[in-house]
């Protein structure tokens, strides 16, 4: 049986390092970072998979507002793609902190995302308020 200690190699490392200056690649990186975090299947009951399940929607879904933000025809559509991520990423903190306050499944490696997750928020917010000068 697996000690409820964080191993090293379960910690997610990709803030450990400078995350990448375009956001795009930063959500990326986040979104991957939390499906590194994915607890086994087994170390989870019916709630940690709901909110687990929740946060994977919530986070994987601003990536992809991002993605398809870079195809927008008109600033309008860019601005309603950006805070569409921005809504997204503000639910995947929820859930995030939802995980930690309950100390569901897999907290300890979520704990080590929320400060990112919070710049990104910052980060969205900004993009939005200026595109829709």
């Amino acid at each position: 049986m697996r000690q409820a200690a964080v191993l090293q190699e379960d910690v997610p490392t990709v803030m450990a390092h400078q995350p990448p200056f375009a956001i795009r690649d930063r959500v990326f990186e986040f979104v991957s970072a939390v499906v590194r975090a994915y607890p086994r299947a087994r170390e989870m009951d019916d709630a940690g998979r709901q909110v687990w399940r929740q946060l994977w929607n919530a986070v994987s879904s601003a990536g992809a507002h991002l993605e398809e933000a870079q195809g927008a025809g008109t600033r309008r559509h860019f601005t309603a793609l950006v805070r569409g991520a921005q809504r997204e990423m503000r639910e995947g903190h929820y859930w995030m902190r939802l995980l930690t306050a309950n100390r569901l499944a897999g907290h300890e490696r979520i704990e080590l995302l929320i400060g990112e997750a919070n710049e990104l928020v910052a980060i969205l917010t900004a993009i939005s308020r200026k595109a829709s000068r």
